[in-house]
């Protein structure tokens, strides 16, 4: 074959490639849009965590609760919440919830599972008690549990919320913040 045959042919595979490309890109962007997924860059945006900017990232959340204890290890966050105002009602704590699973899943690429308990400290006694506990993974989170677990008010959360999030409620929770 001549050399002038495979110029053309380069050039017409060009040419090709590069009407073909950015079409093929619009209907992957269509589909995404159309399942209600979007993705955006924006530059800097995710923090990738790790253990010399745990807390930094973790303190520059904005929490009525404070953090009493926080892990990272094998892409799983722990940590745990504590209350040190006197009876906040469970929406304020929800909503704190709420704010750490998003910090987890929506701000950061690299945290697969969030091991989240929420505690109380027995001044009197020096003792801490479990209130609630999630086992949260990046697999089974979605943008619908996020949004019914931050709109949860002063009620219980539901069996949705509790398997999806994996969230157990210790009886001093129930007890203290959700009887009557």
């Amino acid at each position: 074959m001549n050399r002038g045959w495979w110029i053309g042919a380069v050039l017409l595979l060009s040419a090709a490639s590069s009407i073909l490309l950015p079409k093929l890109a619009e209907v992957d962007s269509l589909l995404q849009t159309e399942h209600g997924v979007l993705e955006t860059f924006i530059g800097g945006r995710d923090k990738v965590l790790d253990e010399d900017n745990l807390v930094d990232q973790l303190g520059s959340l904005p929490l009525m609760l404070s953090i009493d204890s926080a892990g990272w290890e094998n892409n799983i966050l722990s940590l745990d919440l504590k209350i040190t105002s006197n009876d906040p009602d469970p929406e304020a704590i929800y909503k704190d919830m709420s704010k750490v699973i998003s910090f987890a899943f929506q701000d950061t690429p690299n945290v697969n599972e969030l091991l989240l308990r929420v505690i109380v400290e027995d001044k009197w006694l020096g003792s801490r008690r479990l209130l609630l506990a999630g086992d949260i993974r990046r697999t089974e989170w979605s943008r619908e549990l996020q949004r019914e677990l931050d709109s949860t008010a002063n009620t219980p959360l539901s069996d949705r919320i509790k398997m999806g999030f994996r969230i157990s409620e210790s009886d001093l929770w129930k007890k203290q913040f959700i009887s009557p």
